[in-house]
């Protein structure tokens, strides 16, 4: 249904006291974003995310980020409702690290299609994320890099607390839905020495206990004809790529060898150097000695906001050309939760040589 929203948002810590508020409502025959903000009771600074008006599934896509992004920040929600969990642990280490896959090449992709010691399962385009259940029966997000992040209350406002003591992998997905990939805890009992075959059995058998529709796990494909097949499945759908799984080995943190992923499309976290008069930024990614590299311009999609100078986007590429800029990039959303570390030039796999009709001509 096509109706007006508005969400008041709070922040309250040492001696700030703000508050946001953003609206979706009706403008010329389309929807709009907008904003207003400032300290509590006080004159508000006011905005837009949408310089004309759009669609109301674009206008009411670009009103729920707003609202991810903020509470993310630690805003949080007045009374009317609360969509996100409370922010005490935000950006606090939890003292756990998601399971990283390592980048493959086409020729490896085609060789463990065929291996019976992995299964492959979708690789998800969300953030990843860790969901901890702590003995008593608070629910809490972790992010790739550790630390705790907030998650929809829904997700803590479920039987899922009354499962003390589990941690469970998986990606937040639009729409605050999470595709679990891998069971690591399950009330008090530790399943990382187990195989992965056997932790995503038991996630499955937990997922239908737990019977609720926010959470999904993603299916595990072991027999060739089956990974083939679903492969060449998500590849027609253009599907971010797979992940291959060695099924017998037990869970490790950080960048692993047991979980190898393929892109059918290439992306970079990348660096927002400087903004151009247009809708468009430069990026760039950092070299082995830590200057930025530019990488040419992206341009930014309409109901977008442009992302500030030295933020953190991601961008999806065809290829990038020899000590050149990217083919064909696409603006994919910032990345909050990677750091500028992450923006190397290291995450460029897809690279087009200069043939020699393409190098420039030698001076007599």
């Amino acid at each position: 249904m096509e109706q007006q929203k508005t969400v008041s948002l709070y922040f309250t810590e040492g001696s700030s006291d703000k508050s946001y508020q953003a609206t979706l409502r009706e403008r010329d025959g389309g929807w709009v974003v907008d904003f207003s903000y400032g300290p509590r009771g006080k004159a508000q600074k006011t905005g837009t995310k949408t310089e004309t008006p759009v669609g109301y599934a674009a206008a009411d896509k670009i009103f729920e980020k707003l609202v991810r992004e903020k509470t993310a920040k630690g805003y949080t929600p007045d009374e009317s409702g609360a969509a996100y969990t409370n922010t005490e642990h935000a950006q606090a280490s939890s003292g756990l690290a998601p399971q990283l896959p390592t980048a493959i090449t086409e020729a490896t992709f085609a060789t463990l299609l065929v291996d019976p010691r992995y299964g492959l399962e979708e690789k998800r385009d969300g953030e990843n994320r860790l969901l901890q259940v702590t003995g008593e029966g608070k629910v809490r997000g972790i992010n790739r890099r550790g630390l705790y992040v907030d998650i929809p209350q829904a997700w803590a406002a479920t039987q899922l607390a009354t499962v003390g003591g589990s941690v469970i992998a998986g990606e937040h997905m639009p729409g605050d839905q999470f595709d679990a990939f891998d069971l690591l805890e399950i009330a008090g009992e530790n399943l990382r020495s187990q195989s992965y075959a056997a932790r995503h059995a038991r996630l499955v058998q937990f997922a239908a206990q737990l019977g609720a529709p926010w959470f999904k796990v993603l299916p595990l494909y072991r027999d060739s004809a089956d990974k083939r097949g679903e492969a060449d499945r998500l590849r027609a759908c253009q599907a971010e790529g797979v992940v291959f799984k060695r099924l017998d080995a037990p869970f490790e943190s950080g960048r692993s060898a047991a979980a190898l992923k393929f892109k059918f499309v290439d992306s970079a976290t990348c660096i927002v150097v400087r903004q151009n008069q247009q809708r468009s930024v430069v990026v760039g990614l950092l070299d082995a000695g830590g200057d930025v590299e530019e990488l040419g311009n992206v341009t930014i999609p309409a109901g977008e906001a442009v992302p500030a100078v030295d933020t953190l986007v991601e961008v999806r590429y065809l290829y990038r050309y020899e000590n050149g800029c990217f083919e064909q990039p696409v603006y994919l959303g910032p990345r909050s939760d990677m750091t500028r570390n992450d923006a190397t030039v290291d995450q460029i796999a897809r690279i087009k040589r200069k043939t020699a009709q393409e190098m420039p001509a030698m001076a007599e």
